[in-house]
């Protein structure tokens, strides 16, 4: 996931401790000029994530901070030492795997409310009345006809003629894989007369948002969602968190107009 969001989110909650690279180390110490605070011990508990460069994706525990020489010292030890090209994060109340499962429940949410378009291609065969639905498509509202080789759709005959395949003459049916198949009516249309034509499958389909990058009209919902949700895990413990949850809750229920989609078309189900 994108370290801007961990980042994002933590500073929203008043979780991130420190940012920095490293300016030398061991297996089991990071030095850094960054590391600025006056009391020995200071940073002991916190945990240290390095989200770039060498040593990418390791979280440990900080079990002792020395101000003299800005050296925190970690457990377990590192398994790949981290460099100067490198760059960290200092968490104090959560951890990485905390923000891990907040972004991925709040993307989970996400996923059931909002949809993308997506479009598919079939090639029509006048002997075969079923298809089986292209992967990802949750709705699909239009089998629309497109010229083969061209964009002339006036050349083609059934295209300029006819274009989008009415709804009363195709469905949706599971079938004995586990599929969904789009299953013509041959009561209702004769196939033989678009062999070999090509069809746009035309629907809605879940945003992928397991990719590096999520998409920019989704990361303020998600940040929102995933902030609540780990400000909800210490509710318990002050009128801070109290107050941190029902903030980010108000953000998240603002925007989600924003982010749900309505339902077009034939569900894929």
């Amino acid at each position: 996931m994108p370290i801007s969001i961990f980042e994002t989110i933590g500073r929203n909650l008043g979780d991130v401790v420190a940012k920095g690279t490293p300016t030398g180390g061991t297996g089991t110490t990071l030095d850094s000029n960054t590391l600025v605070h006056p009391l020995t011990d200071q940073l002991k508990g916190n945990e240290l994530y390095i989200w770039t460069g060498q040593g990418a994706g390791q979280a440990r525990t900080i079990t002792a901070f020395a101000p003299a020489n800005n050296r925190i010292t970690v457990d377990p030890a590192f398994t790949t030492i981290p460099t100067a090209n490198s760059e960290f994060l200092i968490f104090k109340h959560f951890r990485i795997d905390d923000y891990e499962n907040a972004l991925n429940r709040a993307i989970g949410q996400t996923r059931l409310i909002n949809l993308i378009e997506k479009v598919a291609t079939l090639n029509l065969a006048g002997s075969q009345y079923e298809y089986v639905v292209p992967s990802g498509f949750e709705y699909i509202r239009a089998l629309r006809l497109v010229p083969s080789g061209s964009t002339d759709y006036g050349a083609d005959d059934e295209v300029s003629r006819i274009f989008e395949l009415r709804t009363d003459k195709w469905r949706i049916e599971p079938n004995a894989l586990g599929t969904f198949v789009i299953a013509f009516d041959s009561r209702k249309i004769d196939l033989d007369f678009y062999d070999k034509e090509w069809v746009n499958i035309v629907g809605q389909a879940k945003p992928d948002l397991s990719a590096t990058l999520i998409p920019e009209n989704l990361q303020e919902f998600l940040i929102a969602g995933a902030s609540m949700l780990l400000s909800s895990q210490r509710i318990s413990e002050g009128q801070e968190w109290r107050i941190k949850f029902g903030a980010f809750k108000q953000i998240r229920d603002e925007l989600e107009p924003y982010v749900f989609k309505h339902r077009h078309g034939k569900r894929v189900s």
